[in-house]
């Protein structure tokens, strides 16, 4: 006996791939073998590609600040150098000390000599806005120009007392809101450089400085350019949303611009400003202590990837399109061969082994079909020799049978009919005589196993007659035939064993009379024959325990009478008994309607 054996899941987890069918696996290994390295070049490409241009932009914004730097400090020199000019200017260092002293008049010619000697100088620079000269105490010594600083002044002076350098720098707005750079210095006696004699402000126009310095210069779309102070305070700037004064994302940018040019330099980083990542790259001003800081969108930086990743989505999508059609054309190259030795190996289970499947390719499913195909050429010659062997026995069977009569039952025959003639007279003889002559000519010379069933008839009457001339007239003998199933043909001998078990196990000891009745009807292709009688019955189960049904008329039993028609028609067909003890017994034959020529009825 075979056994199975299943391989436990835990120990064999690549088993689980046996859950998901050929085409799924197919897809699967498809898609893992085509896609995914595209997949991980694609992604291995793009960031590298994404660093190679960051580091190209952040190098490239860095030399360009670098430049701009150097620009803003020759501009902002030649502010300074103006600023020594109007110093160490003579009424200037004359009457500064002194201005508190001056008469009226004196101040206006003093303001006419200023204008007229640094007026020149002064608005040679074309971004120059104002120039003031204070004395120590705030007064207005000198001003060439018509912005107004009141509100501002006091504060900006406070802090460039504050300032440990002599040249500083800031922003300033004036009255009107107008935006303005501005120079401040202390003015010290050219004779005494401790002696403080007052301030000097030059304010400078922020919208034509970033023009000169910046404001053209494009580090790429939606990049933004802007200057702070050492505090982080915006000085100059030309881009929305960065308002001069302020203090434009301070912690995010400005702080690690001034913790990296404290420590190790300044390096370009990203940051996120105003909700979008940006590249920061930066220059420092010496001259002002001030911060060139450039900002470039991250979108930017990769605008020339979201083309590529368009690219590289569509590749996947072909890709991912020809691995699928790929793999639905090899499953079906495997599937339809499988599919039909599916569908033929179903055939040959419900016993259809006439046809077979032919063989076009030399690969593995042809060789199991064509191996299938040897498997069932010899299951069909087995199963005929079988039958063959079968029919043979059974046909040995019979002619044995039929050559040899019971020799028992002739002795009682003949012995019968001894006595019969001794007390009755010769017409019993003759009758016992003609039929047990036709009875051992039916028997002998007729070899066909199929006869019609009216001969089948004719024959079980001969058979009665000679029971008669034993057992006299304790049974009856009753045959009702539908005239149209006359020819069909039946097993021969099937009736004389069933009506020969009434005969002899249907009458009881009060020796009652046994009425036996055969009737045979068609019921559509199919013919039932009943063999009844009201004899004493029997318990069925109890007699099959006991093996009695297999008792036997002339070495043929009711078993073997069961055995012949399920040999010739099928195992649909056969017979079946009833009985129960004091109703007496009733046996039906099914039976297929079949022809003199072999043919079924329809």
């Amino acid at each position: 006996m075979l056994r199975r054996y299943r391989v436990p899941f835990r120990s064999n987890p690549l088993f689980a791939l046996r859950r998901l069918s050929i085409k799924n696996r197919l897809l699967i290994a498809f898609l893992i073998t085509s896609l995914l390295p595209v997949v991980i070049v694609a992604l291995f490409s793009n960031m590298k590609y994404e660093a190679a241009i960051s580091e190209k932009i952040s190098a490239s914004s860095t030399q360009i600040l670098d430049e701009l730097t150097q620009n803003a400090s020759r501009e902002l020199e030649q502010y300074e150098t103006l600023s020594e000019t109007i110093i160490m200017n003579t009424a200037i260092q004359t009457n500064l000390p002194k201005y508190a002293e001056m008469t009226d008049y004196e101040k206006n010619a003093m303001q006419k000599r200023l204008s007229d000697e640094l007026g020149e100088q002064i608005f040679r620079i074309s971004n120059m806005a104002s120039v003031l000269v204070l004395t120590n105490s705030g007064e207005t010594f000198f001003d060439l120009g018509y912005d107004s600083y009141s509100k501002n002044l006091p504060d900006m002076l406070k802090t460039v007392n504050d300032s440990p350098g002599n040249a500083y720098w800031t922003y300033l707005r004036t009255d009107r809101g107008s935006n303005r750079i501005a120079l401040s210095r202390k003015i010290y006696s050219e004779h005494n450089l401790n002696r403080q004699l007052g301030y000097l402000i030059i304010l400078i126009d922020e919208k034509v400085f970033s023009r000169n310095i910046y404001r053209f210069v494009d580090l790429g779309e939606g990049s933004r350019i802007y200057i702070s102070d050492a505090n982080g305070m915006i000085v100059s700037s030309v881009a929305q949303g960065i308002q001069q004064g302020s203090f434009f994302a301070k912690q995010t940018v400005f702080d690690p611009i001034r913790s990296q040019e404290l420590q190790e330099g300044l390096q370009p980083f990203y940051a996120d400003v105003d909700g979008g990542k940006m590249l920061v790259t930066s220059s420092y001003i010496r001259a002002a202590d001030w911060y060139l800081i450039g900002l470039v969108p991250y979108s930017f930086l990769v605008s020339e990837l979201t083309a590529m990743r368009g690219s590289i989505v569509f590749f996947c999508f072909i890709t991912l399109l020809l691995s699928g059609l790929l793999a639905m054309w090899i499953y079906f190259s495997i599937h339809s061969p499988m599919r039909n030795l599916l569908q033929y190996a179903k055939r040959i289970r419900m016993g259809k082994l006439e046809t077979t499947i032919g063989t076009s390719y030399a690969d593995e499913m042809d060789n199991l079909t064509e191996t299938i195909n040897g498997m069932v050429e010899q299951l069909k010659r087995l199963i005929y020799q079988v039958q063959f062997e079968q029919q043979a026995k059974r046909e040995a069977e019979l002619r044995m049978l039929q050559a040899q009569i019971n020799p028992h039952f002739m002795f009682n025959t003949l012995n019968s009919l001894k006595w019969s003639a001794m007390l009755s007279g010769h017409t019993t003889v003759t009758q016992g005589l003609e039929s047990l002559s036709e009875l051992l000519r039916n028997t002998i010379l007729v070899t066909d196993e199929l006869i019609p069933l009216d001969k089948e008839i004719e024959n079980l009457q001969h058979y009665a007659t000679i029971q008669r001339i034993r057992y006299g007239d304790s049974f009856t003998l009753d045959c009702d035939i539908d005239r149209e199933i006359h020819d069909c043909l039946v097993p021969k001998f099937m009736l004389q064993p069933i009506v020969e078990n009434s005969i002899l196990h249907g009458g009881g000891e009060d020796g009652r009379r046994v009425d036996i009745r055969v009737s045979a009807k068609r019921e559509g292709s199919d013919m039932r024959i009943r063999i009844a009688d009201n004899g004493k019955g029997f318990d069925i189960m109890e007699d099959r325990a006991m093996n009695r049904l297999s008792s036997k008329l002339s070495g043929i039993g009711i078993s073997n009478v069961d055995e012949r028609i399920r040999l010739h028609f099928g195992s649909p067909y056969g017979l079946q008994t009833k009985s129960e003890v004091g109703q007496g017994t009733e046996t039906e034959i099914s039976l297929p309607i079949t022809m003199k020529e072999g043919r079924k009825c329809v």
